[in-house]
C-alpha cells in the first residue's frame, strides 16, 4: 500500500503515475477556500436500548471557510453532512485512527485520480492523508465512504458513511426548503447480537455471496425513526447507504412521490413516480409538502414488497432458493420484505406557502452519442465461485487495453446481466463508476424476467445524471458518459460491498 503523508502537498507523493497532472499542480498552489480536519476513529453510539454499539465513524471540524462546511448529525454515528459550493477549492485532512488501513472515496465527485480514494492509496493506522479538490461537480447529493482493498464491507457496516451537498448560485435561487426544512436521511440496514453489537458475516456465507442483509431498518443511525413536522413543504434527501439492501420506497397513503433530483443534482424538471426504487449508493431528491395534512396525522415512509430472487441466490439443482452446500445465511429480512423506514407525524399548524419551480436545473437533457461511437460490452459474471467483470477480478494496478480510455472523451457502455451464470446465481448489481456522472440510454430485459423487474421499473429515475444504476438479472443497461480530464487510475464496480470486496471491480485508466 501507498505510503501516508502528512502536512505536504500531494506533488510530494509519487502515486504509481506516469506523470502528475498539470491541473493538479496549479491546485495545489492556490490557498483553499474550505479546509477540513476529518478523522476515522472507533467510538461507541446508543443505537437500540441497553449496552452501547461499538462504531467506527467519521467526525471533524471546520479548519478555514464556512462553519456550515462540517455539520455533525446530534446523536448519530452517522458521519458530518459536508457542504461544498461548486468551484470552491477544498483542502482535507484525514487523518485514519482505526486500528487498520483505510482511505475516503468521494463517491460522485470529479476529482483528480490523487484524489479519488483508490484501494492502492490506503493509509497505515495513525496517519494522515492530504486531499486537495476544486469541486467541479453540479448541484446534487453525494457521500463518502472508506474504500480500502476487501474492506470496504464491514468498515461501513461499523459506521463509515458521510454525505456531501453541492450547492451553487442557481440552485439557491430556486428557493426550495432550506435550514430545517431540509431534511437529509441515510437509510442502512443493521444486524445486533445480543449485547447490541453490530453483527457481519463474511466468508462463504449467503450474506457473502448475495450481498449482507440487516434486520433492523435504521435512519442517520436510528432505529424506528420518526420526525415531528408542520403543515408546509420540505426537501427530502435520501441515500441508499446499505451494503446491499434495495429499497422500494413509497408513502404509505400511496401520495406520489415528487422527484427533484438523483445522483447528480436536480432533474430539469420534477418527476412524478408512485414509488422510487433506490439500490445500494443511489441517491434520491424529493419534495414533501405536507400543507394540506390535517394536524394528528402520521405519513409512513415505507419499502415496498419485490421479487427476492432479483438479488438473492437462487442455487438450484433441487436445494431450495437461498441455500448451496456448505454456506450458510443469517438473514431474517429479505432483500424485497416490506417494512416500515420512517414515520412523519404532523404535528403543528404552519403557513409557509410554497410554489414548485417548473423548470430546476439546465443541462443538455438531449445529450447523445456521436455516431461514430462503439459501445463497449461490460459482462456481469458469476463463475467459478467469483463475481467477475468481463470475465476478470479485481487487482490493485492492472488495466486492460478496453479500459483504457482519453480524457474527455464520450463512450458507450453497456453493462451486460443477461448471460448465463452458474448455477442460475444470476444477481442484480448496482453498478458505479468513479469520477464520472453518467446518463441512461436504454434498458432490455429478457422476457423470461420481465415479470420480476416489472416489480421495479417504475421506480426507476433514468431522466437525470447518475454515478450508480442497477442491473437486474437478465437486464442490459447502456450509459453514457464523458471521461474526465483528469488522468490517472480509476474504479467502476458493483456497490453491492459484498461483491466489490470479492473483486467484482475492476480500474480504468485515463490517459
Amino acid at each position: 500500500m501507498a505510503a501516508a503523508y502528512g502536512g505536504v502537498t500531494p506533488l510530494d507523493r509519487f502515486h504509481s503515475e506516469a506523470t502528475v497532472d498539470p491541473a493538479l499542480a496549479a491546485q495545489s498552489r492556490l490557498n483553499p477556500d474550505v479546509e477540513l480536519e476529518l478523522r476515522a476513529a472507533p467510538g461507541t453510539a446508543s443505537i437500540v436500548p441497553g449496552a452501547a454499539t461499538r462504531v467506527w465513524s467519521y467526525s471533524g471540524h471546520v479548519i478555514k471557510g464556512p462553519p456550515t462546511a462540517l455539520q455533525a448529525i446530534p446523536g448519530s454515528y452517522v458521519g458530518p453532512i459536508l457542504r461544498f459550493q461548486t468551484g470552491q477549492r477544498v483542502r482535507i485532512h484525514f487523518r485514519n485512527e482505526l486500528p487498520e488501513e483505510t482511505i475516503i472515496h468521494w463517491h460522485g465527485l470529479d476529482v483528480p485520480a490523487q484524489m479519488d480514494g483508490h484501494p492502492h492509496l490506503a493509509i497505515a493506522s495513525g496517519t494522515t492523508y492530504v486531499y486537495e479538490f476544486t469541486i467541479v461537480n453540479r448541484p446534487g447529493t453525494y457521500w463518502y465512504h472508506p474504500h480500502p482493498h476487501e474492506r470496504v464491507g464491514p468498515q461501513v457496516n461499523r459506521g463509515l458513511t458521510g454525505v456531501i451537498l453541492v450547492s451553487d448560485a442557481a440552485e439557491s435561487a430556486l428557493k426550495l426548503p432550506s435550514g430545517n426544512d431540509e431534511i437529509v436521511g441515510v437509510i442502512q440496514d443493521r444486524q445486533f447480537d445480543a449485547g447490541n453489537q453490530f453483527v457481519y458475516v463474511s466468508g462463504m456465507s449467503m450474506d457473502r455471496m448475495s450481498g449482507f442483509l440487516g434486520d433492523r431498518i435504521l435512519v442517520n443511525g436510528r432505529p424506528s425513526a420518526r420526525m415531528s413536522l408542520a403543515t408546509r413543504a420540505y426537501r427530502l434527501r435520501l441515500m441508499n447507504g446499505s451494503n446491499s439492501r434495495v429499497y422500494k420506497l413509497a408513502w404509505s397513503d400511496n401520495t406520489p412521490m415528487i422527484v427533484l433530483g438523483t445522483d447528480g443534482g436536480l432533474l430539469e424538471r420534477p418527476v412524478v413516480r408512485n414509488y422510487v426504487t433506490l439500490a445500494p449508493a443511489e441517491r434520491i431528491d424529493m419534495l414533501l409538502d405536507l400543507s394540506q395534512r390535517l394536524v394528528g396525522s402520521r405519513l409512513v415512509l415505507r419499502s415496498l414488497a419485490f421479487p427476492s430472487r432479483l438479488f438473492e441466490m437462487e442455487m438450484g439443482m433441487g436445494r431450495g432458493r437461498g441455500r448451496g452446500r456448505g454456506m450458510t445465511g443469517s438473514r431474517t429480512l429479505s432483500n424485497g420484505a416490506p417494512f416500515d423506514i420512517l414515520a412523519i407525524d404532523v404535528a403543528r399548524r404552519e403557513r409557509s406557502p410554497f410554489v414548485l419551480p417548473s423548470r430546476l436545473s439546465t443541462y443538455d437533457g438531449a445529450w447523445q452519442p456521436p455516431a461514430s461511437v462503439q459501445t463497449r460490452v461490460v459482462r456481469l459474471d458469476f463463475r467459478m465461485m467469483q463475481f467477475l467483470l468481463n470475465g476478470r477480478r479485481f487487482d490493485l494496478t492492472d488495466v486492460a487495453p478496453d479500459e483504457t480510455v482519453q480524457a474527455g472523451s464520450t463512450h458507450v457502455w453497456e453493462f451486460d446481466n443477461s448471460g448465463p451464470a452458474m448455477m442460475n446465481m444470476r444477481l442484480g448489481h448496482p453498478m458505479h463508476l468513479h469520477g464520472r456522472q453518467f446518463r441512461i440510454l436504454s434498458r432490455q430485459v429478457e422476457p423470461a424476467r420481465l415479470g420480476d423487474w416489472n416489480g421495479l421499473r417504475d421506480g426507476f429515475v433514468d431522466e437525470g445524471w447518475k454515478d450508480t444504476v442497477l442491473v437486474t438479472p437478465g437486464e442490459k443497461v447502456r450509459i453514457l458518459v464523458r471521461f474526465s480530464k483528469y488522468p490517472g487510475l480509476y474504479l467502476y464496480h458493483c456497490h453491492n460491498l459484498e461483491h466489490e470486496d470479492a473483486g467484482m471491480m475492476r480500474n480504468y485508466r485515463i490517459v
